[in-house]
């Protein structure tokens, strides 16, 4: 099934929109809240969606323009690099991001001694996180510069073609398949899969309320997130594992192509389920957004009517 052009000019712009407001509002939260910013739990969450956002404001912005236009936003090389780029490492950073926030919801959980002091903190915590954002951000610069790909620019095509030249490196490939892709992707499900199992042996075997309460919230955390990674990235990295196999039919390409594209939802998506899937965030936006209620009050009975006390709303 094809996604005409048209078709995801609009779904991306319908979704941009409230996608870009709960960032925002989640970062803001988040960030000016000492409580939420302290809590090692939510380190995780603050990332994906910063770089969420910046990615929604560059590339999906970015294609939106394509899907309208049939062409690149500028006709440059810098800017073709600058979007390869942003759409690479932004993309891979938050799958690597999301594959780290699946593990560490078992060390939150169930290796809480891994985190308690300073230099556990750092190794366990902190340098999982500055190492995905450093690999991310030098990868694909070096695979750019190493390549000739520089030289090869179509305005006409998505990234004006540098990521159809970047996938036909061999090595860059099988690379970018196996241990950028596929093998976080099914870590994502494995260890989501394995968490929630994990907790409700625990709940069902120790029976600690206090403690099933945090395991709880941690989990549903983490499934909303993984959720996200599982419905739109996960199928697209079954059909590209059958590509590489060999096992992928031509009639399936044009699904390979959709899946592709379902896959932009991710960056999408983040900010909107930890809108909804945290209670700390869902409590602030309740606060700042009240719902509209009647107010009540008693309307007593003339003397000629029964003695009885109605309500009605004030108008």
């Amino acid at each position: 099934m094809w996604i005409a052009f048209e078709h995801r000019f609009w779904l991306f712009l319908v979704l941009l929109i409230p996608s870009t407001l709960c960032g925002i509002f989640n970062l803001y939260q988040f960030l000016f809240d000492r409580i939420l910013r302290k809590g090692l739990h939510n380190h995780i969450i603050i990332l994906l969606n910063l770089i969420g956002l910046l990615y929604n404001l560059t590339d999906i912005i970015w294609f939106i323009y394509f899907y309208r236009n049939y062409s690149a936003l500028a006709l440059t090389k810098e800017f073709c690099f600058l979007w390869f780029y942003s759409d690479y490492t932004g993309f891979l950073s938050l799958i690597l991001l999301g594959t780290w926030a699946a593990i560490e919801r078992h060390i939150l959980i169930f290796h809480q001694d891994y985190l308690s002091t300073k230099r556990k903190r750092f190794l366990f915590h902190y340098l999982p996180m500055i190492l995905i954002l450093i690999y991310s951000l030098l990868y694909y610069l070096i695979v750019y510069i190493s390549s000739s790909c520089r030289t090869n620019r179509l305005y006409s095509r998505p990234r004006c073609g540098l990521a159809y030249c970047i996938s036909r490196l061999q090595l860059v490939a099988i690379w970018d398949n196996l241990f950028n892709n596929i093998i976080p992707t099914f870590l994502i499900v494995i260890f989501s899969i394995a968490l929630i199992l994990r907790v409700f042996y625990s709940k069902y075997r120790i029976n600690q309320r206090f403690r099933w309460k945090n395991y709880q919230k941690l989990t549903i955390q983490s499934v909303s997130i993984s959720f996200i990674y599982i419905v739109f990235y996960f199928p697209s990295m079954i059909l590209n594992l059958l590509s590489i196999v060999g096992a992928l039919t031509r009639s399936a390409s044009d699904l390979y192509s959709t899946s592709l594209f379902l896959s932009y939802f991710v960056p999408l998506f983040i900010p909107l389920f930890c809108t909804i899937s945290l209670p700390e965030l869902r409590k602030k936006f309740q606060i700042n957004h009240p719902r509209r209620t009647n107010h009540i009050a008693p309307q007593f009975a003339k003397n000629n009517q029964l003695n009885t006390i109605g309500f009605q709303p004030y108008s």
